[in-house]
């Protein structure tokens, strides 16, 4: 059995993975951005499964305050588990209006990718004591990232640039789009597994994979009401759409399979070809500056 830490998972297919690695006989460890959350959570969780109680923690962490990043893995350090097996970095989401974090980062792409980084950096010296044949870092993404996509909103204004460059993952207010910095920090999720695969050691393979289209889950909950009573009702019944009960195998499949090849870009459990500019090793390296030049800034403040 793996010990496994579940980022985002106080709702929707974070959630309903977590019920699924704890039905197993897995430990797990969630983060959700209170408290209040993460307690209804754990009721739901530990509902067909409540004798593993002991095999379930939580922690309080909110991905645009590198501080509660910070604090959680502090109270990781408490919890005396010998290692983490499996970091499945899961939580993110969209915004309803522009921002940015320390004036320098658009904060979707801020809390989809780059706090992750961070988080990461701080949870290595867990994943580094693990023993497991499974150990591995997962990043859940989205085939989104590709330009060539014709998922989600597909109004120019709504692409990605095409040849994005790195003052993109800034963002400007007069050209911002909320389905379009979904889909850039999508993008920089690909660069974060692609960086990380090259930097660690061997051992510790790094992925990403795409859940497919979830309409249910709460991802547009900071889109209208329309778009919300859309997703729910309307487009959950077309034949592209994925159930929670879908995707969530597959979390299973990329947590637990013994295929997963270090590097790779997953999409219905198959290796797959990401967007060209996620290939780009010039861009990755770009980005990589970018994102750690960023968090080293932000985290000397504090």
């Amino acid at each position: 059995m793996s010990i496994i830490l579940i980022t985002g998972a106080s709702n929707g297919l974070g959630r309903l993975t977590a019920k699924k690695c704890i039905d197993l006989g897995h430990t797990v460890i969630i983060t959700g951005r209170s408290q209040t959350s993460l307690d209804d959570a754990k009721k739901i969780i530990l509902k067909d499964s409540p004798q593993s109680n002991s095999n379930l923690y939580d922690l309080v962490m909110d991905l645009l305050d590198l501080a509660s990043v910070k604090k959680a893995v502090e109270t990781l350090e408490t919890f005396n588990l010998p290692c983490i097996d499996v970091i499945l970095h899961n939580a993110g989401g969209n915004q309803a209006s522009y921002g940015k974090v320390n004036d320098s980062v658009e904060q979707v792409v801020f809390m989809n990718a780059v706090a992750p980084l961070y988080l990461n950096q701080l949870l290595l010296p867990f994943i580094e004591k693990s023993q497991s044949p499974k150990k591995r870092i997962i990043f859940v993404g989205s085939s989104l990232h590709d330009r060539k996509n014709k998922g989600g909103d597909t109004s120019e204004e709504a692409r990605i640039p095409d040849n994005i460059e790195i003052k993109d993952l800034v963002g400007d207010e007069t050209e911002w789009n909320m389905m379009k910095y979904y889909k850039i920090s999508k993008l920089a999720v690909v660069w974060d597994t692609y960086c990380l695969s090259n930097k660690l050691p061997s051992d510790i393979p790094v992925i990403t994979f795409c859940p497919g289209f979830v309409p249910t889950t709460e991802l547009a909950r900071k889109s209208s009401f329309m778009i919300k009573f859309m997703m729910k009702y309307i487009l959950s019944r077309f034949s592209f759409a994925t159930t929670e009960e879908e995707s969530t195998d597959d979390y299973i499949y990329y947590i637990t399979s013994d295929e997963i090849k270090n590097g790779e870009h997953y999409q219905k459990r198959v290796a797959t070809e990401s967007s060209k500019d996620s290939l780009d090793q010039a861009k990755q390296d770009a980005y990589w500056e970018f994102a750690n030049t960023n968090i080293n800034k932000i985290i000397s403040k504090e």
